[in-house]
């Protein structure tokens, strides 16, 4: 197996279909002012078994994701774990050749349960694991019985959240003021609990240019008092990028009844998993985050990362 370094328009051709939305050469192009340089490669031996998109930092490290929350490899059809070791091995060469580390984070295995894993040993055995995020998910059929599938306490938010008056809107994800009006609750929120907040509103507005978004607001009177930023990352999966809600309305248990609302919505319109994200930092866990999505019904999963 051998790799080409292309173009993106090349790289475009070659791959009509992404197992996920952030391995598009759209998101790639939209992003590529945060990279020193980006590399597209295709794998093949001598047909195309794989792409991957690379992005150089100021340090020479090659990075899959470069702006995502995950990367990896990309392929038309399931490759067998054959092809998946020759891919692994002969991008260890072009790392070493270059003198140049590679560092890839995967997406949680319900992505793709048949290829991920054979990745992950694959990258185990050719690379170093230097980092393992505790990921949740919501898998949308649990909420045929959503009353099983959550915690006492959860129950008892919910409630309360429900017996408040409080109105769940579905803004416009095409308009501006809609999104900046989810993304300013947003913001306040990592602000009051010192989180990092990655991407600014025109970068979100921007974004939603190349990705399809659902935004998400709670308010309570004349107030808004929580919100959430949903990506479409494949056509069954959907992703929260961010969700929150304001410390001075927090009695009110926000949170507990947007999650329920999200898991309605997405029921209502037959999605398959809602991924809800990691709750760990560099592998640390944040416990709070940890016991919220776990009280909500969430399931976890692992997402790992690997430096060739």
């Amino acid at each position: 197996m051998q790799i080409i370094e292309t173009s993106a328009e090349e790289y475009g051709a070659v791959f009509t279909r992404y197992p996920h939305i952030y391995n598009g050469v759209p998101f790639s192009e939209l992003n590529r002012r945060k990279t020193a340089r980006l590399h597209y490669l295709i794998f093949r031996n001598p047909k195309v078994r794989f792409g991957l998109v690379l992005g150089e930092d100021n340090s020479g490290t090659l990075l899959s994701p470069f702006s995502a929350p995950f990367g990896g490899l990309t392929y038309n059809k399931t490759q067998s774990i054959e092809f998946i070791d020759d891919a692994i091995k002969v991008l260890k060469e072009y790392g070493r050749e270059r003198n140049r580390r590679i560092r890839m984070t995967l997406p949680p295995f319900f992505y793709d349960d048949r290829h991920l894993p054979c990745v992950a040993n694959a990258l185990f055995r050719e690379a170093r694991l230097y980092k393992m995020d505790i990921n949740y998910h919501f898998l949308i059929s649990d909420f045929n019985g959503y009353e099983t599938v959550i915690e006492r306490n959860a129950k008892k938010n919910l409630r309360h959240a429900m017996e408040q008056d409080i109105a769940f809107t579905v803004a416009d994800g095409n308009d501006c003021e809609d999104i900046k009006r989810a993304y300013d609750i947003i913001k306040r929120n990592r602000e009051e609990h010192g989180y990092p907040l990655r991407m600014t509103c025109g970068e979100v507005i921007d974004t939603t240019h190349v990705i399809p978004a659902d935004f998400f607001i709670l308010s309570h009177g004349d107030n808004d008092i929580a919100a959430a930023q949903v990506f479409h990352v494949t056509d069954r999966i959907y992703q929260v990028i961010y969700w929150g809600d304001l410390r001075e309305h927090a009695s009110l248990r926000p949170m507990n009844l947007l999650a329920y609302r999200i898991f309605e919505h997405y029921h209502k319109q037959g999605l398959e998993i809602l991924d809800i994200g990691p709750s760990t930092e560099e592998s640390m866990p944040n416990y709070g985050l940890c016991s919220f999505k776990e009280s909500i019904g969430c399931r976890s999963s692992l997402k790992l990362s690997f430096e060739i």
